[in-house]
């Protein structure tokens, strides 16, 4: 009866009263428990640090959400859809409402309008789409990006070690920064972007993504931020193969007091994969490359990150145990006037 109530609720939210969904659900994921983590770091010159914490948290094999999808068919081979998703705070249940910064920096570079969102929402959009010629989606959404380096062999993508999706833990990307090495950095989601996903003809299809935001505040007016993608998969019986480009660019300071400025990342991947009677062995391979740049110099490189992961999982009625093995490395901008860094970075997953 409460599903039926809230069902219903959600259909006179999103389509009024004058015409209901065919088809609502409400889904959701809450994950919370125990973690430790422990990395080990050896300096160019042999120095060995090494950092280890723990505690009870959440949103370590996935994010804690919850969320409202809706399909109405429109006769013809036509269908509109709405997702709306809600990030959720493991441990108090609380819609996260953090306050997302107008801008963020990524080995000290500063990358643009956040694609973090300050209420907490992760999805939100709404579409059409036909069987004979595709679907269109407007709105607050994943990049193609995100389905090809967080890849289809689970393993907890929160998880540090997952050397394609998650961070590779290094301090050594740039001089005195801590920095990132996440490939996806800045391009996992984008706010009101449209998407076009093709149909798929003898086992090919396309995805296209296109966004453009505009953020102001008191100190940064007029931030901008783009997001443009493009991607190609394709299928033959156990084989699927995907590749993608995407590029973010954004334009700082764009107030008459302050000087001009901006970056851009490009993130390019792909990945293959073989999946049989529970079996699924992938290879993904992934490249970041961020560029600053200002008046004087044009665009600088900033850094540079590349990672390679083979993964495989069998499922064996409800257990899935999995393996990963990655290798990557970061690279730091490349000044002449100035110490250059970089990394080699390995990672070794095992699970269930």
């Amino acid at each position: 009866m409460k599903k039926s109530l809230l069902a219903l609720a959600a259909m006179g939210a999103f389509v009024g009263a004058a015409q209901a969904q065919s088809s609502v659900s409400v889904y959701g994921i809450y994950d919370g428990g125990y973690s430790v983590t422990k990395t080990d770091m050896t300096s160019a010159a042999g120095a060995k640090t090494g950092t280890q914490g723990g505690g009870f948290t959440g949103g370590e094999s996935a994010s804690s959400r919850v969320g409202f999808r809706g399909v109405e068919d429109l006769g013809g081979g036509l269908s509109a859809n709405f997702n709306l998703e809600l990030g959720i705070t493991a441990g108090t249940g609380e819609v996260t409402t953090t306050t997302a910064a107008a801008s963020a920096t990524t080995f000290g570079i500063a990358t643009g309008a956040n694609q973090g969102s300050g209420t907490g929402v992760r999805t939100s959009i709404v579409g059409i789409g036909s069987k004979e010629f595709g679907s269109l989606a407007v709105g607050r959404q994943l990049t193609g990006m995100h389905g090809i380096l967080a890849g289809d062999v689970w393993g907890g993508n929160n998880m540090a070690g997952d050397i394609t999706y998650s961070d590779i833990n290094s301090t050594a990307g740039g001089a005195g920064v801590t920095a990132s090495g996440r490939i996806n950095f800045v391009t996992t989601r984008a706010s009101n972007m449209l998407v076009y996903t093709s149909p798929t003809v003898m086992g090919f299809n396309l995805r296209g993504d296109y966004g453009n935001t505009t953020a102001t505040s008191a100190s940064q007016p007029g931030i901008q931020f783009a997001t443009k993608g493009i991607y190609a998969g394709y299928k033959y019986g156990p084989v699927t193969a995907k590749i993608g480009r995407v590029e973010a660019v954004s334009n700082e300071a764009l107030a008459a007091t302050a000087a001009f400025g901006g970056s851009k990342t490009v993130v390019t991947g792909g990945n293959i994969m073989y999946q049989d009677k529970g079996l699924t062995v992938q290879y993904t391979n992934g490249r970041n490359l961020t560029e600053a740049y200002t008046v004087a110099a044009g665009y600088v490189q900033g850094s540079a990150v590349k990672a390679n992961k083979i993964s495989a999982s069998y499922q064996i009625g409800a257990v899935m145990p999995f393996v990963q093995y990655g290798q990557g490395a970061t690279e730091a901008g490349r000044v002449a006037t100035a110490a250059n860094t970089s990394t080699d970075d390995k990672a070794r997953r095992l699970g269930t």
